[in-house]
């Protein structure tokens, strides 16, 4: 397979695989809530934000890339604030990779930056 490709394909895959991610995790905060809950949470507000900013990335939207940054700042604050509090868990570490890695993967030095230009990586490749 030539390295045109390939680098394609693997960026393909992690695309799609980082946003089906992104979509668990603000799917699943609805799916564990408990139905007898009836008020409006600020980690209700988060994950419908997670969900929205993941729905308009996958459309390409500069839109959508600028607030996932923006949700993943938010993300790692609510981390370093538990452990400020000195609530942390061993799982904020993933959490905190998560979002940096969102942070990161969705900014101007990633080659998925170019996802968000007119033609998109996809559409300046020969195929």
């Amino acid at each position: 397979m030539e390295t045109t490709k390939r680098d394609m394909l693997l960026g393909t895959l992690t695309w799609w695989g980082f946003h089906g991610l992104l979509l668990w995790m603000g799917a699943w905060h609805f799916l564990s809530k408990e139905a007898g809950e009836g008020s409006l949470l600020a980690s209700d507000l988060f994950a419908g934000g997670l969900l929205g900013a993941t729905g308009l990335s996958l459309l390409r939207l500069s839109a959508g890339r600028h607030l996932l940054r923006f949700i993943a700042l938010i993300g790692i604050m609510l981390v370093l604030y538990q452990v400020w509090q000195g609530k942390a868990e061993w799982g904020s570490l993933t959490d905190v990779a998560i979002w940096a890695y969102t942070f990161y993967s969705f900014g101007p030095s990633s080659w998925r930056h170019a996802l968000y230009t007119p033609l998109g990586v996809f559409g300046t490749m020969k195929t």
